[in-house]
């Protein structure tokens, strides 16, 4: 039996007219309490330019091969009424060995980005090298975040795998939109959490992944290097994210640019999932967008009902 949907006309009624705790409560998203699921669906032309002014109608949406009714569809960048979802971003900065001085050289372009972000409501920035630091991001106080990458002790191996899946049960607790930005070089050499256990995290969450990856310093240990971005671009892929590779701290601040944008032209489309089958299992979903051409959709490629 599947969680009686609102219609899509009620349901955008219900939002324009809400106060905002009802709003984020509308659109949250994946557990088995609750009625929708929530799709961040980003869709560009073929040039790469994000298409603007999509309803439900334009999309078409499956799980597992049979299609859904769209019952909610919102866009992130727009502001105020039911076109609009709160975003909760963690930032992730690996404080290891191989990256320490080159992030301090970058905390200038991680404070521009945060405070740029749109309909941000929780900004979390998790620093990690074999173990996690947590903080709340000071809209008010900045530089505080500088204090803290100047008073971050040299050294330290890499529990990447361990810091994601910190983030995302940080973030779990969130009832809107989430997103999570690494800075890394993709290199693990002490996390206790298995690949696959990585995936099935970033499948039970409704987190967009966007890994940025510093060139990895020669000899530094660890997986080789072209394994470590096929890691990074595969977290990416099964989230709907975006992958970036950057040369150098310079090239930091015009990527961070492209993951906001990126957000700002996200869709979010809820459905009322199948109960088919035990709540873990991953569920693929297909989302397509009729009359306009050869375009470009990007979303996460399953999801993972929880128990």
């Amino acid at each position: 039996m599947r969680h009686a949907p609102l219609p899509a006309a009620c349901l955008a009624a219900a939002l324009a007219g809400a106060p905002a705790g009802a709003a984020q409560q509308a659109v949250a998203v994946f557990g088995s309490e609750t009625s929708l699921v929530n799709v961040a669906v980003t869709v560009e032309d073929a040039q790469g330019r994000p298409i603007d002014g999509l309803t439900a109608r334009d999309f078409v949406l499956s799980e597992d091969g049979r299609r859904q009714r769209i019952d909610l569809c919102v866009r992130m960048g727009d502001s105020g009424g039911a076109g609009s979802t709160t975003l909760d971003v963690a930032l992730l900065v690996d404080t290891s060995d191989s990256m320490l001085e080159t992030l301090r050289r970058s905390q200038d372009a991680a404070v521009r980005f945060l405070t740029t972000l749109p309909n941000a409501q929780e900004l979390i920035v998790v620093l990690f090298d074999q173990a996690q630091r947590v903080e709340r991001f000071d809209r008010e106080h900045p530089e505080a975040l500088f204090e803290r990458l100047k008073n971050v002790p040299d050294g330290g191996n890499t529990a990447l795998r361990d810091a994601i899946v910190f983030s995302l049960k940080t973030l779990g607790t969130s009832g809107g939109r989430s997103a999570l930005v690494l800075l890394t070089d993709g290199i693990d050499t002490v996390s206790a959490t298995p690949e696959a256990a990585l995936e099935t995290a970033v499948q039970s969450t409704a987190v967009t992944v966007y890994p940025v990856a510093y060139p990895v310093v020669p000899g530094g240990g660890g997986p080789d290097p072209r394994t470590a971005i096929e890691d990074l671009e595969r977290l990416a892929r099964i989230s709907g994210g975006r992958m970036f590779r950057i040369p150098n701290e310079q090239a930091l601040p015009g990527v961070l640019d492209e993951i906001v944008a990126d957000l700002r032209a996200q869709y979010v489309l809820g459905f009322a999932p199948e109960e088919a089958g035990p709540p873990g299992r991953l569920r693929k979903i297909a989302v397509k967008v009729s009359g306009h051409g050869k375009v470009v959709v990007r979303h996460r490629v399953g999801f993972r009902l929880q128990p």
